[in-house]
């Protein structure tokens, strides 16, 4: 009996103490393993609100303020390369007096503008020179009648195209974007301001949609820490801790307590944006709080979980050493189940292999997220030091952006590994069709480029024409810091593959030399052969405009202005000459316009012969209908003055390609033909209305100056007005006197 207790009390103490054991081991674990949960969700809470900040300034700068800088952009360089006499170049050049149809047709084009913009309040434009402005709502005869003339007043100080908030008078706040006209033209003095207002209430709407919970708050503030934007209520706290925040120069994550709460302060700086503001988030730990409740409650009943482990292992171990040994075998066969069919391993080699597993995980894990280092440090999304260390010391670095034709990015970067290559270099596959190979250059050495120039078409030889790409060299970085520069360099000469070929290596030190003044082209040209059908005109204009373009070294912004400017004046034929039939359903300009500049000019090639064509069948009968309602016109108006400006009204069709129209239809300049009809006129009258003084017949034919009429007069018909009234008199009474009966 002794004996049986004995064992019994040993029995008990054995696994007593193990429990006992279990249970502190596991509170300290539990407890280390708390702590070390805690810190990582707050650092991921960190990352989190870093990663949302990028992507609210990426959307908010990028995404909705661009497109409205891009849409008032195209109309001002659509309203400067249409035709001279649209309504605001008019409108720039004169006052409103005699203008107000043009005036009523410009605010409802800027009416139409406000709602193609989603978000824009007003569209407004300001005239200096005359006092006088006009918006999408109103005109206004003087400026100070506006309700907004306080700031119009003032807006030569504004800083042009530059997004400024402001307060209107109806107490509406707003964001404003001018820009001044005529536009893009730095050598004329400004005549004329066109700025648009986009509603902060409409910003804050789409800032709110990229929250993920309504406690968050993202606030922006400029350069001299003023909030410009804010989501939800304005929170006077939020906004003082914020500003403390951005004026410590706190550049993260920064964990406060406020009011018995923790909350999260986290700022992207102002370098980051393109107009220096400031993007911050308010973020209340609360609003993350059911993720941490359940982070706790998950590891205390794991703890309590193990602790009961322990305590029937204790109880198992004591009757049988290996059950324990047999468990752990099972539970590490379920975590690494490629090797379950492995039955005759065992135990050490099992263990082996998941350990094995869990190495190769994490190396992976490892690559990743170098990978996202050095995408980050590309972007310059992130400049901490532990992004700078993913990058070797003592070399300078150059990158080469390149972009595929097809998507393959990993597949290229599995040849170029296997490639021999002169200078030491990684490459990092961005997205499926875009990637960046980073050269490590020693700071002596010199023709770098004309390497890696090399290195770039042994790859474009090994990938062949299945995986044909592009690729752009930017500027040397001497810092990890500045790959970011390079980067952009590259992708900047990587516009000019629309001008070289979307498999060309541009460098971007060979476009610094390029001339970025625009070729002036005579465009009148390839208007007038298109509307006469002169399909030969028509190309020989252009395969002159390709060659100048080709070999006049402009910069790609200068060729692309060109293009602009032909799809322009391709774009008014269409509509003078009533063919809008002719006109894809989208854009025109996007529809046009390819990735190689010889592709654009082979679909404006395309529509332009089209045209012609459909302008020589047609146009004969066109041209006699022109030339009959001309005449008819010049006729009935003989007596007022007449210019081809004004034929040109009347028929909608430009001076020069009327005086060619006439001049093949007459067989006479339109100067001869309309002297010839004035002065023949002029005869008529003479003999017909002997009471018409000379100088009253000269005024009804046109002629204000009666001794020019005379000089005319006697050139054509030999003798003076009077003296030829005179002639025809005699030559009447003679043949009347001939048929009187003797």
């Amino acid at each position: 009996m002794k004996k049986r207790e004995y064992k019994k009390i040993i029995f008990v103490r054995f696994i007593m103490s193990y429990t006992i054991l279990s249970v502190i081991l596991i509170g300290l674990m539990g407890g280390y393993w708390y702590t070390q949960a805690n810190r990582i969700m707050e650092d991921e809470i960190g990352r989190d609100n870093q990663n949302r900040l990028n992507t609210a300034k990426n959307y908010i700068e990028q995404t909705v303020l661009r497109k409205y800088e891009d849409n008032l952009q195209n109309k001002a360089l659509s309203i400067r390369f249409i035709q001279n006499n649209t309504n605001l170049n008019l409108l720039l050049n004169k006052g409103w007096e005699g203008n107000l149809s043009r005036i009523a047709s410009f605010r409802q084009d800027l009416e139409f503008f406000r709602i193609e913009n989603e978000g824009v309040s007003n569209v407004t434009v300001y005239f200096p020179a005359n006092d006088y402005a006009i918006d999408a709502d109103s005109f206004y005869m003087h400026t100070e009648n506006s309700k907004d003339a306080p700031y119009i007043l003032k807006v030569n100080q504004a800083h042009p195209k530059k997004w400024a908030a402001r307060t209107k008078a109806d107490g509406t706040q707003v964001l404003t974007y001018i820009i001044k006209l005529p536009y893009e033209t730095p050598e004329a003095p400004s005549k004329g301001y066109f700025f648009i207002d986009v509603s902060m209430d409409y910003l804050q709407k789409v800032a709110t949609q990229m929250l993920s919970s309504p406690q968050d708050k993202l606030y922006v503030f400029d350069g001299l820490e003023n909030m410009i934007l804010h989501t939800g209520q304005e929170d006077v706290s939020a906004i003082r801790l914020l500003r403390d925040s951005i004026h410590s120069g706190n550049n993260g994550k920064k964990i406060i307590n406020e009011e018995n709460e923790k909350v999260v302060l986290s700022q992207l700086d102002s370098v980051h944006s393109a107009y220096d503001w400031t993007y911050t988030m308010y973020r209340p730990l609360s609003s993350l709080v059911l993720s941490s409740e359940r982070l706790k409650k998950g590891l205390w009943a794991s703890c309590g979980i193990v602790v009961l482990f322990g305590f029937l292992m204790s109880f198992i171990f004591s009757k049988q050493l290996y059950n324990p040994l047999k468990i752990l075998m099972s539970h590490i066969k379920g975590l690494n189940p490629a090797h379950a069919s492995h039955y005759g391993m065992n135990e050490y080699t099992l263990i082996g292999n998941a350990f094995s597993t869990m190495e190769k995980k994490i190396v992976n894990l490892e690559s990743q997220a170098k990978k996202n280092d050095v995408i980050n440090l590309l972007l310059g999304a992130s400049l901490n030091p532990e992004n700078k260390e993913v990058m070797l010391p003592g070399y300078h670095y150059s990158l080469a952006y390149i972009r595929l034709s097809e998507s393959g990015s990993e597949g290229l970067k599995a040849r170029y590994e296997v490639m021999e290559r002169s200078l030491h270099s990684e490459f990092v596959p961005l997205n499926s069709k875009e990637a960046a190979i980073i050269y490590y250059v020693l700071p002596e050495q010199a023709n770098d480029e004309a390497e890696i120039i090399n290195d770039l078409k042994q790859l474009q030889r090994i990938a062949g024409e299945g995986m044909g790409f592009g690729a752009a060299i930017g500027n040397r970085a001497t810092a990890p810091e500045e790959l970011a520069d390079s980067y952009q360099t590259a992708q900047l000469a990587s516009r000019y593959h629309f001008l070289y070929g979307t498999n060309a290596i541009v460098a971007y030190s060979s476009i610094l030399s390029m001339n970025a003044a625009p070729h002036l082209f005579n465009y009148d040209h390839f208007s007038n052969g298109l509307k006469a059908g002169d399909l030969s005109c028509v190309n020989g204009f252009i395969d002159g405009f390709v060659k100048t373009l080709q070999e006049s070294n402009m910069q790609i912004e200068a060729v692309e202005l060109a293009v602009l400017q032909l799809i322009t004046h391709l774009y008014q034929c269409i509509i003078d000459l009533k063919l809008q039939h002719f006109l894809p359903h989208s854009n025109l300009f996007d529809e046009l316009k390819k990735d190689t500049l010889l592709k654009t000019i082979a679909s404006i090639r395309m529509l332009s012969s089209q045209i012609a064509e459909h302008m020589k069948q047609e146009g004969n009968h066109a041209h006699a209908n022109v030339i009959r309602t001309l005449k008819i016109y010049i006729e009935e108006h003989l007596h007022e003055d007449l210019s081809l400006q004004i034929l040109s009204r009347e028929v909608s069709l430009a001076p020069a390609y009327i005086s060619t129209l006439f001049s093949e239809g007459t067989k006479d300049s339109f100067t001869e033909y309309v002297t010839r009809l004035r002065l023949e006129k002029a005869a008529t009258l003479l003999c017909e209305n002997s009471s018409l003084s000379v100088s009253i017949i000269a005024e009804q034919v046109g002629y204000r100056n009666a001794q020019y009429f005379h000089s005319k007069f006697k050139a054509r018909y030999g003798v003076t007005p009077v003296q030829y009234r005179n002639s025809q008199r005699k030559e009447s009474n003679f043949h009347a006197i001939q048929q009187e009966p003797t």
